[in-house]
This record gives C-alpha cells, structure tokens and sequence, in this order.
C-alpha cells in the first residue's frame, strides 16, 4: 500500500472510497495473459494498482507493472476504462473500495518476471482458454477481452470479394520477399502471381487477423485424405508470434490422414517450424533454376 492510500484510510478508516488505476493485460509471444496470485487473497488477479498523486494513467500502469513484475513496458494500448457496483472489492482486512480502471493491453515489454514487492505469490502466463479459477474484477474483465479485438480472430478468406482477395495478395509480397532472400532467388510463384490468378488458384485460405489487419494465411486443397498446404505466410510486422504455428493448428483439427507441405530448402526458420510441429522431412526435390525444395509429410 502506497503513502497516499495510507493517509487516506488514516482519514477515512475502512470505509468505502473510489480508488483510481490502472491494469494491464500483458501478453506474450503465444498470446497468453500474464496473471498474478496476490499474496492478499490468495487469488489470481491481473496486475496493476493504483495511482500516485500526479501520475497520468499510462504512468501508473508502467511503474505499477514493473514494481509488481519487473518488466519494462513499452507501447501501450488503451483498451477501456472501468468501473461501476461490479468493481466494488473488500480486502481481508475489511477496507472497501470502488475501483475506477483504466485497462491496457501490452506486447511490447522487456525483462524477466520477478516479485519484487511482496504483492505476489507467483507471477505466470496462461493460455486464454486455460485460465485458473477467476472471481470478481479479473473475471470481469477477462469475461470482455473478445471485445477489445486485440486477440487473433481466424477465418476462412473469400477470394471473390476484391478486398479479401487484395490483402492477401499484398500479404504474401511482403512475407515472400523474405523467403526469397533467405533462398536467394525470387523465382517464387506468389511473387508473380496476378490478382486474377491468385483468386483462381482453387485453395482454401484460413486468415489470421490480429487488430483487423491480415497478419498471416494459410492455403491449402484436399486430396481425399490427405491436406496438401501450399502457402504459410506471416506479415513481417507479425513475426515471432506464433502466427505460423497457429494457423497450422487449425488445420490439424480438420483430422486429416496425412498433411504434406514443402519450403525452400534455405528457409531455415520454416524447416525448423515445420520439424518442431512433428512434421518428416522427404526426399527433397529440385525445381527450375536449381532450386531446391524441401518436402515435408504428417501422419
């Protein structure tokens, strides 16, 4: 507890007063939400606390963040503030308080998760659809999150409405022309591919959209049993995120026989993708110009 939050219960006592912060909602790379258990309750809370005389909001979240679990915060994004009756909350030791709260959403952070100042048992990460037992404001809050639009959404892409089809085709540009200097050639169907053709191509595409911005696809067509992948492309903007991963999930749900898929053999960071998702490596192929592709097939 805070100085000032000290003075005021000295004046005040136990009784009820609005109590004025901010929360994050921090996520990593696997977009799984970072909860506190507070050595107060014994419960799972999301972190943050209340303001310092002085402070704006977006200063209250980061220093209460990093006194709470030493991690940096860099951009924030304001998701919504709240308060009402629900927020209502009585401590162990019988203060009341109403809580008003400015919640964030952060990706950008840096540092090493640590318990620095007592308010906490145990700081860890958690899948959203895996979460511990929740009451109260954490349950509220996390109860809305699909409203906020910060998480991924997945869908199937239309190919004959024009914007879909564009976005795609503006999308494997950009993740194509990483491959392409990873294998050293741009000799690769996507980048040549005209708006006409890709919309003609016969694949199924999946999209991973994060923000409403296409972040990633997938393309594949089936062949009786068998799911034959033909593009894993993610937004460079979106690297490191699990994008790729994701979306591969998604099709291994479909519960196929065997799903195929191949990759330049230079393309390192998809070979070691698609071995990590238990995926064997074949009899590599060569193609025009010498280039090699590594094939690869899950049972």
């Amino acid at each position: 507890m805070s100085d000032y939050i000290k003075e005021i219960r000295g004046l005040i006592g136990r009784r009820p007063f609005i109590l004025v912060g901010s929360a994050v909602l921090v996520f990593n790379q696997q977009h799984e939400v970072l909860l506190q258990l507070r050595s107060d309750t014994g419960k799972w809370g999301i972190p943050g606390g209340a303001m310092e005389p002085g402070e704006s909001f977006e200063q209250t979240a980061k220093r209460e963040l990093l006194e709470e679990t030493g991690l940096h915060l860099g951009n924030l994004k304001f998701l919504d503030v709240l308060a009402g009756e629900e927020y209502y909350f009585q401590y162990p030791n019988g203060d009341e308080i109403y809580n008003a709260i400015a919640l964030y959403a952060c990706e950008d952070w840096e540092g090493n998760l640590q318990m620095l100042d007592g308010e906490s048992r145990e700081l860890r990460f958690f899948p959203l659809d895996h979460l511990p037992p929740l009451q109260g404001r954490p349950e509220l809050i996390l109860s809305k999150i699909k409203q906020y639009g910060i998480l991924p959404e997945f869908r199937e892409i239309r190919l004959n409405e024009i914007q879909d089809a564009a976005e795609v085709l503006a999308l494997q540009q950009k993740a194509y022309k990483v491959e392409a200097e990873l294998i050293g050639t741009e000799e690769i169907p996507p980048l040549k591919e005209t708006f006409e053709q890709l919309q003609n191509c016969g694949e199924t595409f999946i999209g991973c959209y994060i923000s409403g911005r296409l972040a990633g696809a997938v393309s594949f067509k089936k062949e009786e049993t068998m799911l034959d992948i033909h593009r894993v492309m993610v937004h460079p903007d979106f690297f490191r995120k699990g994008i790729a991963e994701k979306l591969i999930a998604k099709l291994e749900k479909q519960k196929y026989t065997q799903i195929i898929v191949s990759t330049g053999a230079a393309n390192t960071p998809a070979i070691n993708l698609y071995q990590k998702l238990g995926f064997q490596r074949q009899e590599d192929t060569i193609v025009e110009n010498g280039l090699v592709i590594a094939n690869f097939k899950k049972t």
